[in-house]
């Protein structure tokens, strides 16, 4: 088990003051990291999440957005100072029943060129929620920023997510950020293995389902209890609220830190089987019922190029995003990382999305979507990437859709329930 990320959530209203108090508090984490490291727990990341633009949000008067070119300069130097890796800067909510305003359209045009820019600023766009509904426009918007970010590199679609129902102060990339006059702290995982050990200790041929749920209760209590003991008392003192911890247990791309290795030693299937769905349900089921306050989405996660074993089952052709989609409706992230032929159309991008978003609605749970689509590559190849965290595999197939979107879009703001 590792810290994934220490995430620090803060506004920047008054840019010179504001700014100043961010980098005094990332350097007070990096006491906190080294707490952590005292007692054997690695931190991998620190990062930061800034406050999103919505339709209440002016270009010209907002101090993060009039001034978001001398910001990005700024936060940049903190990662170049190594206070911080990765920072996420105007993520977008526009998960809402009227049209995007003329600002939210400015800074989502803007958006991929500063990620292309800026090679450590993650953002995303919300363009879903039960509150509000479905923005036909803002899904379209969020298409078009992947489809943007996929050349010349495609590797930059890992800066980016459209999201669904996702809650503030998650401390996930793509998805985190801030909302709170206070500073907050959040805490994401990095514990496929712990997972992986429990099956191999507790075999489901020789212990029952209920005594497995049980062992994750009690390991994932106990990795909470450790953290929190450590992170509260920093954040009372530093007067940051201590927001909690993702209990998602994030991959690392070897097969025992696999969370597909994770499904596979239930042994109802392979991952992507059927009886796949019944896996994924009982270990999000079981992260979720776990006697501790848990944040952001605290369940099974599938990243196709992140994890070892999904991303052979992908070689395998026991992956489709078809599949990828049922089981988004028992995990809790939905389709990340997921590879798709460069030629694919818009419209497909976005009915993929508008799925997304009627699941996570209707299920009233938080989803993303990264897809990365891979210039000059079919489906059937394989990606090529040379990145710590990924493991290549498959392009995925995403059909060419034959609808009307544009049509229908065009006469729907929105979709309400």
């Amino acid at each position: 088990m590792k810290i994934r990320a220490i995430t620090l959530g803060q506004n920047i209203r008054d840019r010179s003051k504001d700014l100043k108090k961010i980098k005094e508090n990332l350097i007070k984490i990096q006491s906190l990291k080294q707490s952590f490291e005292k007692t054997n727990i690695e931190v991998q990341y620190i990062r930061f999440a800034g406050e999103p633009f919505s339709k209440q949000s002016d270009v010209n008067k907002d101090e993060i957005l009039a001034n978001r070119h001398e910001i990005l300069t700024e936060m940049d130097s903190l990662v170049e100072e190594e206070l911080l890796g990765i920072y996420s800067f105007c993520p977008g909510l526009c998960d809402q029943s009227t049209p995007l305003t003329i600002s939210q359209k400015m800074i989502i045009d803007e958006l991929p060129i500063l990620m292309k820019s800026h090679s450590n600023m993650f953002s995303s766009l919300q363009v879903a929620s039960t509150q509000q509904g479905i923005n036909f426009e803002a899904v379209k918007a969020g298409a078009q920023i992947i489809q943007h970010l996929s050349t010349p590199d495609p590797f930059q679609n890992v800066q980016f997510a459209v999201t669904f129902n996702v809650k503030p102060n998650t401390p996930f990339f793509p998805s985190a950020y801030h909302q709170g006059m206070a500073p907050k702290l959040s805490i994401a995982l990095e514990a496929a293995d712990e997972m992986v050990k429990i099956l191999e200790n507790y075999p489901p041929t020789q212990y029952s389902l209920s005594k497995i749920k049980e062992q994750i209760h009690n390991r994932f209590e106990a990795i909470y209890d450790q953290i929190a003991n450590i992170a509260a008392p920093f954040c009372e003192e530093n007067n940051i609220t201590f927001e909690g911890i993702d209990f998602s247990p994030a991959p690392y791309p070897t097969q025992e830190k696999s969370i597909g290795t994770v499904l596979e030693k239930l042994q109802f299937s392979h991952f992507g089987e059927t009886g796949s769905v019944f896996a994924v349900g009982f270990l999000t089921e079981a992260l979720q019922s776990t006697n501790r306050p848990k944040i952001g989405f605290s369940g099974f996660m599938q990243p196709l190029l992140e994890d070892y074993t999904i991303s052979l089952r992908n070689n395998e052709d026991k992956v489709d995003i078809s599949k990828l989609v049922l089981l988004s409706t028992m995990c809790g992230l939905g389709l990340d990382c997921i590879p798709i032929p460069g030629d694919t159309d818009i419209e497909s991008i976005e009915l993929l999305l508008l799925d997304l978003a009627m699941i996570s609605i209707r299920l009233k749970k938080p989803l993303t979507a990264r897809l990365m689509p891979i210039p000059n590559k079919k489906a059937g190849e394989s990606t090529e990437f040379k990145f710590e965290f990924f493991t290549d595999s498959k392009i995925c197939q995403l059909k060419r859709s034959h609808s009307k979107i544009n049509d229908i879009s065009n006469q729907n703001i929105s979709y309400n329930f």
